[in-house]
């Protein structure tokens, strides 16, 4: 089998709803709290060939510059590093090594907020040769392994050094005089715009070229009037709309949560991704996967909250899940929680209110029973 032209996609996360700075580098620091996130994806295990991708993430505030002011707001920077290992067989390996070196974030109104990042990523490519095997050593009478005539690549292996992403995100709080407002952003970035090279062989052409990539993402944070009879505290509505190299294929993923707040902060929640494939100048639409989700969160120290989830991709597409098996999604964060909250923060507002940290950190709904000396105990 051969082909002229090969492209593929970039991995992507089902729990995108955690704002990786991958995802848009404007997200850096958007909570204020620095934060450790860890994210394990282990992709379609019925497949001889499994998709195994690791990510982990640091994102902490730089400097307060509350003095300085644009268009009548005030501004705080932020920065992060990321790692990507990805792994589709025992052949190709990939390493990516992510930079965020500010992320900027401004307060323009009252209840209205600009977070602008640019990052640059280094990849790491490698292949191993020797595990390659050609039809010029097969034979049709043993098992024996031939020495292959098949041309070595220019490259054993392949770094790319600039491969910068631009992102910005547009914030935006209501009912101001509550307690608990909604809040809501959207935000677009942009990936691969220098068109970085992938190739180990000496074809330095387009068409070894990573495509370029457009995101644009949603969120909607909604209240609920507290009560004692339910227990839920806030509900979440997330898109993403992910667009790389020409128009053939789209993707959209929709997904919709709950967060419980009683003895322990429960959040469970859905998504839905479909593709978009258009034919002929008409849009074929294809549904590839419903993913439940839960994750919990709690105390793990006097100003340290830690945060754990997991999804499973159920397959819809013509792959079928009986032949994909299943797709596993594990994520493990720790958030350190800033006592004086002085900076400009997008996501808690002028409020300065994380309503995701701060009933569990000053334990108003018992989440954790504590010692003599009031620290907490698990």
């Amino acid at each position: 089998m051969l082909s002229s032209l090969l492209k593929g996609q970039d991995f992507t996360f089902s729990q995108f709803d955690l704002n990786m700075m991958y995802l848009n580098p404007a997200l850096t620091g958007i909570e204020q709290d620095s934060r450790l996130l860890t994210n394990f994806r282990n992709q379609w295990n019925g497949l001889n060939e499994n998709f195994n991708t690791n990510y982990i993430e640091f994102s902490f505030s730089l400097s307060n510059l509350t003095k300085r002011r644009l268009s009548g707001g005030e501004l705080s920077a932020t920065g992060g590093v990321f790692l990507i290992e990805d792994r589709t067989n025992t052949v190709f390996k990939s390493h990516n090594i992510g930079i965020v070196p500010i992320a900027i974030h401004s307060k323009l109104s009252r209840n209205i907020y600009l977070s602008t990042g640019i990052s640059n990523t280094i990849r790491i490519n490698s292949i191993d040769w020797n595990n390659l095997v050609f039809t010029d050593q097969l034979n049709d009478f043993n098992n024996n392994i031939n020495i292959s005539n098949a041309q070595l690549p220019y490259y054993l292996s392949q770094k790319t050094w600039i491969d910068p992403s631009i992102g910005l995100i547009l914030t935006r709080h209501s009912n101001h005089n509550r307690k608990y407002s909604n809040t809501s952003f959207i935000g677009l970035s942009w990936h691969h715009f220098v068109n970085p090279i992938k190739s180990f062989y000496n074809n330095q052409s387009n068409n070894s070229t990573i495509p370029q990539k457009l995101i644009l993402h949603a969120e909607h944070n909604g209240s609920i009037t507290p009560s004692s009879k339910h227990p839920f505290k806030f509900w979440k509505l997330i898109y993403k709309h992910n667009k790389q190299g020409n128009n053939a294929t789209q993707k959209d993923d929709i997904g919709m949560s709950v967060i419980l707040e009683k003895g322990l902060q429960l959040e469970i929640g859905c998504f839905y991704r479909v593709a978009r494939e258009n034919e002929n100048k008409s849009i074929k639409l294809m549904n590839e996967s419903i993913t439940p989700l839960i994750r919990i969160r709690m105390q793990i120290g006097r100003s340290t909250g830690l945060e754990l989830s997991y999804s499973y991709d159920y397959t819809v597409s013509k792959l079928k899940n009986i032949n994909t098996f299943s797709t596993n999604e594990i994520s493990l964060n720790i958030y350190h929680h800033k006592r004086i909250r002085n900076t400009i923060c997008p996501f808690q507002g002028d409020n300065k209110i994380n309503r995701k940290w701060d009933d569990i950190m000053l334990n108003k709904n018992g989440y954790q029973t504590k010692n003599r000396k009031r620290r907490a105990i698990w």
